[in-house]
């Protein structure tokens, strides 16, 4: 391991270093040292600059990132110094005693430069024969010199050992945090750590211990994450251990291995790939169908109608080089920003999955929960291969709806973060900003090569794949697993597409189900799907409501009137298999198709559990008055617009039947009504 980039101070504050290092007598196990020695004199400037640097950090990754990006550049100046492999990188949690370890056999410090680490604006990268191999492309991580003050100085105990040409210096430093927040006067001082150190079986490299307590961030390393399995999620996607190799192959091949101790004491031990977990790497049985855009049509044309066997698939990912962002830039930010995309060399990806609840599964498969978000939509900075803290909000010009379930990832070489790698530089963020607005219309217009938004994703309700083999295999199996179950209608299982909710929809209504319900005409190329009316007498069966068990579809005598016939007017009537697909349709600037111009949605369900600018409500005897047509289980609101969809959900429907609450066979129409 090695200390945050930056230049090490000059002047008197680093002869007053070295003056009380050459003091300090490092052959000595009973030394002690405080690395603050070389800053001013006065101690409140020193608490308040310590203090700076802890303000800078508040997410509860930020002592992983720290400690593995000083980790990984040790390890790739091994490599450039033409040190022998392996070249190993060793994460422990330990759970049980709430403290993370993280080993590298990378080059090593010497005792110096233990005692003097945690001190900030220290760095010990500083030779010109490594810098020059590195080159822009492959710049360190860290350069401002205050990862290990943080780690230092946010914690009362940390361990720091290393090994260099032969030298083996195993020191400790306590109450840096209790310090830093003058709740102590005494400072804390590096010292000889005696305990067994796991750096101790190899020939050379650093070792870090970082515990914590309750007044650290994290407090319990238990509550940030109990389960063993997503360390390895949040290695890959939340430190530098997940390298973003966007404009090349990695420096050095690490070989990078997590040992958890649950809370029971038990060791569990993964290797982990040392590369970001992309969102279309995930598989799953059977896999999902993610498409490679630049590779696919390196090899096709870009074609209006694509062939069949592209089609319906789970997500689109595309990886854009600094040339390809330029040209899709409009002339005059291409021009604006013309300094720096020279200077940087921006490289970009990009992934969208046909719905959003492919990310709840894609978070599943590798967590094994899918409200466990490490993985998600947004705007992510990478500079020099690795991640920024934070993920920001797409600005899109256009399709917003669809850009808030696009994940782009935007990467600089050589560029500069703050302080606790929150943000850049605007000019930086601007250009990051404006190349994700280019690729998320560049993937609306990939759109038809995706499934329809509204499908459920479970492996067991995928509809039609490769071949005709595949679509039987696929629809057997979901009629064993997921049976309908509701006589005399003809259908086996839940609806897979939106042709099935039609044909469903129908059975029933021939049953009575919705009382009193005319269908003019249904369409495949017109906008809107179909046109429906509700004619009837006001004593029709089926028409009022009862109870929650008693005619529970039914309108309120409000709704009803005194009249003896109850009669609508023609009404727009949209089909789709899930309600998320009306929502995509409705917010999509191309599909045609106004919130205000449809009176009612027939679907199966919802996928997702809510919907950013609209309000689902489910309709019970308490707000009865809003349900104005039979068989409405639902009102759909977006914001800002006064127009409410009546919406039929038929699986709400489906389970009043199976549970007794709606009896069809008494809801057919008597003969005495013709």
């Amino acid at each position: 391991m090695s200390i945050v980039a930056g230049a090490i101070p000059v002047g008197k504050a680093q002869q007053v270093r070295e003056t009380r290092l050459m003091t300090t007598d490092l052959s000595d196990d009973s030394f002690q040292y405080n690395p603050l020695d070389a800053i001013a004199e006065k101690e409140q400037y020193r608490r308040s600059m310590i203090q700076g640097v802890l303000e800078s950090y508040n997410g509860n990754y930020d002592f992983l990132s720290e400690a593995l990006q000083n980790a990984v550049d040790a390890l790739e100046d091994a490599k450039l110094s033409d040190l022998r492999g392996p070249f190993r990188l060793i994460v422990t949690v330990n759970l049980k005693d709430n403290w993370v370890g993280v080993l590298d056999t990378g080059v090593g410090m010497d005792p110096q430069q233990v005692l003097c680490a945690f001190a900030p604006s220290v760095s010990f990268k500083d030779r010109q024969e490594i810098l020059r191999k590195r080159g822009k492309a492959n710049a360190y991580r860290g350069y401002k010199g205050v990862g290990l003050t943080f780690l230092g100085y946010a914690t009362d105990e940390v361990r720091l050992h290393s090994k260099r040409d032969g030298q083996y210096r195993k020191a400790r430093m306590q109450y840096g945090r209790t310090w830093a927040y003058a709740e102590a006067d005494a400072p804390a001082l590096v010292v000889s750590d005696k305990d067994p150190s796991p750096l101790d079986n190899f020939e050379r490299g650093t070792y870090i211990q970082v515990q914590f307590s309750s007044n650290t961030r994290p407090r319990s390393l238990t509550r940030l994450c109990s389960d063993p399995e997503v360390w390895k999620v949040i290695l890959r996607t939340r430190t530098s251990l997940g390298q973003l190799l966007l404009s090349g192959q990695p420096l050095v091949e690490i070989q990078a291995d997590l040992d958890v101790v649950d809370a029971n004491g038990a060791v569990h031990s993964f290797h982990i790939e040392p590369e970001f977990l992309y969102p279309h790497s995930v598989t799953r049985k059977p896999p999902f169908r993610f498409l490679d855009l630049m590779d696919y049509y390196k090899k096709n044309k870009e074609v209006a109608t694509p062939p069949a066997e592209i089609l319906r698939q789970d997500g689109l990912y595309l990886f854009w080089d600094t040339a390809k962002i330029t040209a899709q830039l409009s002339q005059d930010h291409a021009e604006q920003h013309k300094s720096e995309i020279g200077r940087y060399s921006p490289q970009l990806y990009a992934f969208i999955p046909y719905q959003g609840s492919v990310w709840g599964e894609i978070n599943g498969c590798v967590t094994g929960a899918k409200n466990r978000k490490y993985l998600y939509p947004g705007l992510m900075i990478a500079i020099n291969r690795q991640r920024l803290a934070d993920i920001f909000d797409i600005s899109a010009t256009r399709y917003e709806t669809f850009s808030r379930n696009v994940l782009v990832v935007v990467h600089f070489d050589d560029a500069k973060p703050d302080q606790g790698r929150k943000t850049v530089q605007e000019e930086i963020l601007s250009l990051a900003r404006r190349a994700a607005d280019r690729a998320v219309q560049y993937l609306a217009m990939q759109r038809p090569l995706l499934k329809p938004a509204g499908e459920s994703p479970s492996p067991g309700q995928r509809e039609v794949e490769k071949s005709h083999g595949d679509w039987i295999f696929n629809v057997k199996y979901h009629a064993q697993n997921s049976p309908l179950q509701i006589k005399p209608t003809t259908y086996l299982s839940t609806p897979q597409t939106e042709q099935d909710v039609v044909g469903l929809f129908h059975q029933l209504s021939a049953l009575g189900t919705f009382p009193g319900i005319q269908v003019f005409a249904t369409s495949q190329n017109h906008t809107y799907d179909c046109l429906v009316k509700y004619e009837c007498e006001s004593s029709r069966y089926g028409l009022r409501y009862g109870s929650s068990d008693t005619n529970p579809l039914g309108v309120s005598p409000y709704v009803c009137g005194a009249k003896s016939q109850f009669e609508t007017k023609e009404l727009t009537l949209e089909f789709k298999n899930n309600l998320d697909a009306l929502i995509s349709d409705v917010t999509s600037d191309d599909s045609g198709k106004a919130f205000a111009h449809i009176d009612i949605c027939v679907c199966w369900s919802t996928v997702d559990e809510s919907f950013e600018g609209f309000e689902i409500e489910e309709i019970t005897e308490a707000n009865l008055d809003m349900r104005e047509f039979p068989g409405a289980t639902h009102l759909l609101r977006r914001d800002g617009e006064t127009h409410i969809i009546q919406v039929i959900l038929l699986e709400t429907v489906a389970k009043m039947i199976n549970s007794g609450r709606l009896h069809l066979a008494s809801l057919q129409i008597p003969d005495s009504e013709g």
